[in-house]
C-alpha cells in the first residue's frame, strides 16, 4: 500500500480531470486497508468510541448555542471534512497547510485512531459543521540511559491539531476539548502514563491552567555554516587506518534502508534521550510520508569500487529553511567503533548536498553566515570530534533553547519526564525531532 504522499502524487499526475481535488479522493477500500493494517493487538482498550456529550454556551448577548462533542468515525467522508476544517482554520498563514497535510499526518500514522480525534460540531440544518478539534496521538517515549529507571519507555498521549473556527473562538471550546482529551488519556484503559504537547508562549498558561502541563527545556543551538567549505560532491574516496574506502550521499530508499535507520536511530537518539520511539513501520509510513525526498543518507564501503548492495549507512539528514536559516529536522550518526568517518566529516558531506539541493550557493565564492538550528547534543558531538574538519563555525555557536514542549504525568508509579529532565544528578536530555512533531 502506498504512503498517502505517494498516492497523492500519483493522483495529481493522473487525475487532472477530477472535479474533487486529488488529495481528497480516497477510495473506501484504501481507507479500510489503512485502518485495518496497523491494528496493535497489545494496545490497551478504551471505550470505542469515547462518549459523546452536549454543551450549551451562553454568549454575552444571552444567546445560547449548542455544541455536540464526538469522535470522528472511520469513514473517509468524515475524515475529509475534518482535514478541510483544519486547513480552513490555518488559512491565514503565509504558507497555509492544505487538507492533504492533515490527511497525511493521519493516514501515515501507524497508531492512528479516528476515535481519538475529538470534535465539537454544530447543527446546520440537515448537516453538521465541525467548529473545533483536538487530536490525541498515541506515542511511546524512551527514557534515555538512566540506570535508576525501572522502565525503558512510557506510553504517552500527544495533543495536536488543536484548532477552532474563527467564528466560534473565545467561547471556551478548546478548553472543553482539552478537558475531554485529558479524561480519555487518564482512563485506565488508555495505557497512557503522561501527555505531551508543543505550545507557543501565548498558550502555555492556558495548558498549565486547564491540564497542569509544565514546560521542559529542549537544548538547541544556532551555529553559522561555512558555505565556502562545502561542495556538492555526492561521492568520493578516503583513507582510514591505511585502508581505502568509498562514500556516497543519496536519497533514502524505503523500505530497503529502514532496518539500518531504525537501528542507528535507536543508538543515536533513543538510548541517549527522552524522545519519540520509532518502530520500523513508523519509519516506513510516517517518516517517509513526512520527509518525502528530503531525507538523505551517507553510506560507506571498503574499497575504491562502490557497491550499493554492500554499503552501510553511517549518517542521515533532513533540513529545511525557516526564517532565513536552516533547521536540522532529522539527523543521526553511527557512533560505534566500526565507523570509519567522523561525525564532522559526515555532516560536511551531507550538508553540502542538501543545502545545494535546496538552492543555496556553496563553494569557494559563497558568502558565509547563514545559521543552522540544531540540537545541542549534535553540536556537542561535533565539538568533541578532534578531527572534525567542520563546515560549522563552532566558535560562534549560540544557545537557543526550545521551552515549548509541555508534559503532565498521570501515573505517579512511573518516572515522569519532568523529573527525569530536571533532576540535578543524572539529568536526561529531552529532544523531540521536528520530524516527530505534531
Amino acid at each position: 500500500i502506498l504512503s498517502y504522499r505517494e498516492r497523492e502524487t500519483q493522483q495529481s499526475r493522473s487525475s487532472s480531470k477530477h472535479a474533487v481535488p486529488p488529495f481528497l479522493v480516497v477510495e473506501p477500500l484504501f481507507v479500510q486497508l489503512l485502518l485495518v493494517r496497523n491494528i496493535d493487538p497489545l494496545s490497551p482498550m478504551l471505550p470505542s468510541p469515547p462518549p459523546t456529550s452536549t454543551h450549551i454556551i451562553t454568549l454575552p448577548t444571552n444567546e445560547s448555542l449548542t455544541y455536540h462533542l464526538r469522535s470522528l468515525n472511520d469513514s473517509s467522508l468524515d475524515i475529509q471534512k475534518w482535514t478541510a476544517f483544519c486547513s480552513s482554520v490555518f488559512s491565514y498563514k503565509d504558507n497555509p497547510p492544505p487538507p492533504s497535510y492533515f490527511a497525511r499526518h493521519f493516514y501515515n500514522d501507524p497508531r492512528r485512531d479516528a476515535a481519538l480525534v475529538r470534535v465539537l460540531v454544530q447543527d446546520e440544518g440537515e448537516d453538521e459543521a465541525i467548529v473545533s478539534s483536538v487530536r490525541i496521538f498515541r506515542r511511546t517515549l524512551t527514557l534515555g540511559p538512566g540506570s535508576d529507571v525501572d522502565v525503558a519507555s512510557l506510553e504517552a498521549g500527544g495533543i495536536g491539531e488543536v484548532c477552532t473556527s474563527p467564528n466560534h473562538q473565545r467561547r471556551g471550546l478548546s478548553k472543553i476539548l482539552l478537558s475531554d482529551a485529558l479524561k480519555i488519556m487518564k482512563h485506565a484503559g488508555s495505557g497512557m502514563s503522561c501527555s505531551l504537547l508543543h505550545a507557543s508562549p501565548d498558550f502555555r498558561p492556558v495548558y498549565a491552567k486547564v491540564g497542569g502541563y509544565e514546560c521542559v527545556t529542549s537544548c538547541w543551538s544556532v551555529v553559522p555554516v561555512l558555505l565556502d567549505q562545502l561542495t556538492q560532491e555526492r561521492s568520493g574516496q578516503y583513507q582510514y587506518n591505511g585502508e581505502e574506502f568509498s562514500w556516497k550521499v543519496r536519497q533514502a530508499v524505503f523500505p530497503q534502508d529502514t532496518p539500518q535507520l531504525y537501528r542507528l536511530h535507536q543508538k543515536y537518539s533513543e538510548e541517549r534521550l527522552v524522545t519519540i520511539q520509532r518502530s520500523e513501520q513508523y519509519w516506513n509510513d510516517y517518516v517517509r510520508g513526512e520527509l518525502g525526498d528530503n531525507l538523505w543518507v551517507l553510506t560507506t564501503i571498503q574499497g575504491s569500487r562502490y557497491k550499493e548492495d554492500s554499503s552501510e549507512i553511517v549518517a542521515w539528514i533532513s533540513i529545511r529553511k525557516r526564517g532565513g536559516r536552516y533547521q536540522l529536522r532529522e539527523f543521526g550518526f553511527d557512533k560505534s567503533e566500526s565507523a570509519t568517518l567522523t561525525i564532522g566529516q559526515a555532516m560536511k558531506h551531507l550538508l553540502g548536498v542538501t543545502i545545494h539541493q535546496i538552492g543555496e550557493h556553496i563553494g569557494e565564492s559563497a558568502d558565509n553566515g547563514i545559521g543552522l538550528h540544531l540540537p545541542t547534543i549534535v553540536l556537542s558531538d561535533i565539538q568533541e570530534d578532534c578531527n572534525a574538519n567542520s563546515c560549522l563555525d563552532l566558535s560562534n555557536a549560540i544557545e537557543e533553547n526550545d521551552d515549548g514542549w509541555m508534559y503532565v504525568n498521570f501515573d505517579e508509579r512511573k518516572p515522569g519526564v519532568l523529573e527525569l529532565t530536571r533532576r540535578n544528578f543524572g539529568k536526561i536530555g529531552h529532544l523531540i525531532w521536528p520530524t516527530d512533531s505534531f
